[in-house]
């Protein structure tokens, strides 16, 4: 294994374990990944490096040398080995975290909910509500009529931490599904 498999393995183990755990054969793999880096840096080097330049000295042209490899492996590695870190799993909670409507929107859905005498009218229907939040529909319609939602959902958070952890875990079934 050439430098650049040393260099892409090292990588891979560091910033995605289960990716690198996953390979079939880890050293073939990166065997032939250090194989094309080395490739792809040579054939990219002398694109970038160009012609001897006339009047050109002996240490112009090392330093031209020199930059066009550099600059060659930076950015073949850019393409090739440097991958994306896998996220732990309070960092990938997180991130979902941060893309889910907030819990204050059920509390503005029950106030739609109240509008024109407390009559059940919505743009979302509450069968789809609790499908989406993975709530009971019977939570729901006591939301929808509580004077003041907000405390209402302040009150409940163990019930709407449970359904974050099911949307959580739905959401990790369906991304594993695509993978």
């Amino acid at each position: 294994m050439n430098q650049y498999g040393l260099i892409a393995r090292d990588h891979w183990i560091k910033v995605a374990p289960s990716r690198y755990a996953a390979l079939p054969n880890p050293e073939e793999y990166f065997e032939d990944l250090g194989d094309q880096v080395q490739s792809q840096v040579d054939d990219l080097s002398q694109r970038i490096a160009g012609s001897d330049l006339a009047g050109e000295t002996y240490l112009e042209k090392v330093g031209r040398l020199t930059m066009a490899k550099r600059q060659a492996k930076e950015i073949v590695l850019a393409d090739l080995v440097w991958i994306t870190p896998e996220l732990s799993a309070d960092e990938a909670r997180e991130e979902w975290a941060s893309v889910q409507p907030p819990v204050e929107a059920l509390a503005d859905w029950a106030f739609l909910m109240q509008d024109e005498d407390r009559e059940f009218k919505s743009v979302d229907p509450i069968e789809q509500l609790a499908e989406d939040w993975m709530l009971p529909e019977s939570f729901l319609e006591v939301l929808a009529v509580q004077d003041n939602p907000y405390r209402f959902l302040s009150e409940q958070a163990e019930i709407l931490t449970e359904s974050a952890n099911q949307r959580y875990h739905r959401f990790q079934e369906t991304q594993n599904q695509e993978e």
